[in-house]
């Protein structure tokens, strides 16, 4: 895992544009804190934007250079945790094996690639960023300043910088040249809110939120001010808001007894995402939410979270007919993926773990819109809209609504493409 690996380097013969080939072999999503000022103005950029990315030289190359800057952090972690999937490093492991299937499937399809791997938590960082000055393409680095540098330094030497893990409006400014392959925190909210409202009135829809959390109150906020703006409405309470005392959830007293004394339908939206600080609090809601319904019929909404966390039991998530938002999601009865799974298995005499399935889509999509567009593929990402392992990239320009809508006012690209899975026959299905 330490040394560097690549496919071999040979020259190809000129081919179609590859569309979307299956593999014939035989969530800790990081969402960004950050919450930027909502927008709703509508702006066609299309014919803008076609008339310039015409002129653009695609820069294509016989073999593409990429280096990996992945957080393995060797001198902290230990290397028996290698074999483990449910340790970082062993998380890692499974990424970095998912990459490794995918450069085998890119050569056979004639996509030359020279990778070299580098653990960027171990060591000086900048020495082996400047190492990278020869590349196509860099991918990662997870640590969110590593990652300011590294985008930047792709803004200044016209490198394409992906970001396989961290998503966020700050990273980097004015550049055209970062990808963002996680789907942001604000997408998360819109995908559910209006999920949320396509199958219930706004009066049966409950944001559930704790008393004096400020992080809370933000969410609420954004998602009141979607809500608004989807019914056309000037006004953000549109709809419903209850709020927790926190330790209310731990003690013996009812929480939810006013909602359901009404006999109604209802729907909540718990926008809570993170591991670190809302983990119990979303446990205990669905905990007490799940004991006090009684008969009442009840969906509830959430981030990936609900989806991700060990202590949420499969009773919980067929009794609140939960609804997750999620970026990606693998579905073990498809016959791709369970060809991927023996291929894996074959090579590594083990079953692969989302992480697999992630980076071998990301190495995949990156890998062929290199060989269909040239270095400057980024440009063209929205013409290419595959169905892979586990996801689907839909990746769009985000602008700076005070700047501009022109070419040149691109801030980044992000993936917009969202799930709602929901839990059905005692397991989740996606939609």
């Amino acid at each position: 895992m330490l040394a560097c690996s690549g496919t071999k380097p040979k020259s190809t013969n000129p081919r179609k544009p590859i569309e979307d080939i299956p593999v014939v072999d035989s969530e800790d999503e990081d969402i960004a804190t950050e919450i930027d000022t909502i927008y709703w103005t509508e702006i066609d950029r299309t014919i803008d934007y076609e008339s310039a990315i015409e002129e653009l030289i695609m820069e294509k190359k016989d073999v593409y250079n990429i280096k990996l800057l992945f957080p393995f952090e060797i001198s902290k972690n230990d290397n028996r945790d290698i074999n483990k999937p449910e340790t970082k490093l062993g998380r890692m492991t499974h990424y970095y094996a998912g990459v490794l299937m995918a450069l085998d499937q890119l050569d056979k399809e004639g996509i030359s690639l020279n990778i070299e791997t580098y653990d960027a938590e171990s060591g000086r960082f900048e020495d082996k960023l400047q190492s990278c000055k020869d590349s196509d393409v860099i991918i990662g680095p997870r640590n969110s300043d590593q990652l300011s540098v590294v985008a930047n330094f792709g803004k200044v030497n016209e490198i394409a910088v992906v970001s396989p893990w961290k998503t966020g409006s700050k990273i980097s400014q004015d550049n055209p040249f970062f990808i963002q392959m996680k789907t942001g925190l604000k997408d998360h909210f819109y995908k559910i809110v209006e999920h949320a409202k396509d199958a219930f009135n706004n009066e049966n829809i409950y944001i559930i939120g704790r008393k004096n959390r400020r992080e809370d109150e933000i969410y609420i906020q954004i998602m009141q001010s979607m809500s608004a703006a989807i019914d056309g409405k000037e006004e953000d309470d549109v709809l419903n808001v209850y709020y927790i005392d926190e330790d209310s959830l731990a003690i013996g007293r009812t929480v939810f007894d006013p909602i359901f004394a009404k006999g109604q339908k209802n729907c909540f939206i718990l926008p809570n995402w993170s591991f670190s600080t809302d983990e119990d609090f979303v446990y205990n809601v669905t905990r007490k939410l799940s004991g006090e319904k009684g008969l009442e019929d009840v969906t509830l909404y959430g981030m990936p979270i609900l989806y991700e966390s060990e202590k949420i039991k499969f009773e919980l998530y067929r009794n609140l007919k939960m609804r997750v938002c999620r970026s990606s999601f693998v579905d073990r009865e498809s016959p791709i993926v369970n060809a991927f799974r023996q291929s894996y298995f074959m090579r590594y005499k083990d079953f692969p773990s989302d992480e697999a399935f992630e980076a071998y889509d990301m190495m995949i999509f990156i890998g062929r819109n290199l060989f269909n567009y040239g270095r400057k593929f980024q440009y063209f990402l929205d013409r290419y809209e595959s169905s892979l392992l586990q996801t689907k990239f839909e990746i769009e320009r985000v602008y700076d609504e005070d700047q501009g809508d022109s070419f040149q006012d691109i801030q980044y690209f992000q993936n917009k493409h969202l799930y709602i899975l929901r839990f059905e026959n005692d397991r989740f299905v996606a939609n």
